[in-house]
């Protein structure tokens, strides 16, 4: 009976983080960014028949996300909404799983805390966490059960049965999440370190079923570059930086930069003091230090070595990805985030775990525990209140996104226009809010700056059209812009509107490569 109403604990407070999530979500009005809207213009055109592996321009990034939305259009519409249902959904499962996954780690009260300090988690996680960007909340999803798999694999107090199921249904994942995203990494490596060193027997036994099964579960990404001379491997692993060159810079970024925002926020979101952001920081890494010295005792609890390998092979295996040099951009934006977001799925563990050591050790540290606990809620909470949504559901690369984009889409309406030359920013949410009846790209993005080129027919459609517009973000009450001054000296005559104060569109009345606006067209911001 214990357990059963522990079991329902979990799941309680699963569906308390879900409703957090949903009043942050409906406060910013269901805002998603140009990479989600790309997301949702992959599940329209999945609708329509087309079958992806990956997101179009990055052989890496599955598009598993756009086929569970699918059915969500299907049944509701393509709406801001529906495109926000997979990662909100998922979000309960990453609140539970990590509950569980402190459970198997220590007991059932850790279970329920780490549980509870995931769904009242840091702000960062909340809204990262809810981006439908492909991969962030799945590959958190995904690591806990593979973690929660490998737990019961290597517990040698479950029958030979659960652990041959739990080993086979590791290696399914292990493919799925190999295909999803290789950010899964930060779960293989203890997860394979732990199972070569205390899980020999069984997978002597089962090997050859979990390759299969691992085959099985990343077929599509095998298939993908079975056909497309395995291109997943160049694209990743060819052009991420001097690795070694930038480690020092890049460890020194993930533990002044992204340590404190992953515990809080972005700093431009200005959501909690410094000394509460260093308070956080000292409990969730105290944490983090009570996973290693639980797993350093005597027993050498499986699963707590595996979360304390975790904390410990986090930092490397984000250098020598390469990716971390990404942080090193000279605009100061977010770039990395949401590759060591997987951390979360350790930090609540941890601290939940510090809090119930605390207790036992001393009966009278009960009340510190408690009060520890509570702050961290606390102050997580304060930060999503003081979020302002609109700006925090903002892409971290196009922070002046719109608003709305209503009044533009009512003014090219009213002008009867379809194409558009816009900021890659705002493109494909133009495009995803009006279901393509109206088509944008980003001329400079694509052919000045050679970035990535998502649906590659719609500049090519935009360019064969008789009438088009140029719409840039603006500052509100800005004028003589380098956009409206291109269009002077090009010659060629104009209309210039202004839908709203951050948005402006110039329509020319006579066809113009926009080869001849050159940087006038480039990024403002």
């Amino acid at each position: 009976m214990n357990r059963s109403i522990k079991h329902q604990t979990i799941l309680w407070i699963a569906l308390a983080g879900l409703i957090l999530r949903l009043i942050l979500l409906i406060a910013a009005g269901w805002r998603y960014d140009y990479d989600e809207g790309m997301v949702g213009l992959q599940v329209l055109r999945i609708q329509h028949g087309a079958r992806p592996v990956f997101h179009p321009g990055q052989p890496y990034l599955a598009a598993l996300e756009s086929y569970l939305t699918a059915p969500l259009f299907a049944l509701f519409g393509a709406n801001a909404v529906t495109l926000k249902m997979i990662p909100w959904l998922l979000s309960g499962v990453y609140v539970a799983t990590t509950g569980w996954l402190g459970w198997r780690a220590f007991n059932r009260q850790v279970g329920v805390l780490a549980a509870l300090l995931a769904a009242f988690a840091p702000t960062y996680l909340l809204i990262t966490g809810l981006k439908t960007w492909g991969a962030t909340t799945e590959t958190l999803v995904l690591g806990n059960l593979a973690l929660i798999s490998a737990s019961y694999a290597l517990d040698r107090s479950q029958s030979p049965a659960i652990r041959a199921r739990a080993v086979l249904l590791l290696g399914f994942m292990g493919g799925v999440a190999f295909w999803v995203s290789w950010l899964i990494a930060f779960y293989a490596v203890p997860i394979l370190l732990v199972l070569l060193w205390q899980g020999r027997d069984v997978l002597r036994r089962h090997w050859w079923a979990v390759g299969l099964l691992f085959l099985a579960g990343s077929a599509p990404f095998w298939w993908y570059n079975l056909w497309h001379d395995f291109e997943t491997f160049p694209y990743l692993l060819g052009d991420q930086g001097d690795s070694w060159g930038n480690a020092w810079a890049v460890l020194d970024h993930l533990n002044y930069n992204l340590s404190p925002r992953l515990v809080s926020g972005d700093p431009d979101w200005k959501l909690l003091s410094w000394p509460a952001i260093w308070w956080l920081q000292m409990v969730y890494q105290g944490g983090l230090v009570a996973l290693m010295i639980a797993a350093g005792r005597k027993h050498r609890h499986p699963t707590r070595v595996m979360l304390a390998l975790f904390a410990v092979c986090l930092p490397p295996v984000y250098v020598l990805s390469g990716f971390g040099s990404h942080a090193l951009n000279d605009f100061g934006f977010d770039a990395t985030g949401r590759y060591v977001l997987m951390i979360h799925s350790v930090l609540p563990v941890g601290a939940a775990a510090l809090c119930v050591t605390l207790t036992r050790w001393r009966r009278w540290l009960r009340y510190p525990a408690a009060a520890i606990l509570t702050s961290v809620i606390g102050l997580n909470l304060l930060g999503a209140m003081r979020a302002d949504p609109v700006q925090t559901f903002a892409s971290p690369y196009y922070a002046r996104q719109p608003a709305t984009l209503q009044p533009l889409i009512d003014f090219l309406d009213e002008q009867n226009i379809r194409h558009v030359w816009t900021d890659v920013g705002i493109a494909h949410v133009l495009m995803f809010q009006t279901e393509e009846r109206i088509l944008a790209a980003d001329w400079y993005d694509i052919y000045g700056a050679k970035g990535l080129v998502r649906f590659p027919e719609v500049p090519l459609k935009i360019a064969a059209a008789d009438r088009v517009a140029f719409v840039e973000v603006i500052l509100p009450g800005q004028t003589n812009t380098p956009f409206e001054q291109a269009f002077r000296d090009s010659g060629v005559p104009h209309i210039i509107a202004r839908p709203t104060s951050d948005l402006l569109v110039i329509v020319p009345l006579a066809p113009i490569d926009p080869a001849v606006l050159g940087d006038g067209i480039g990024y403002q911001f």
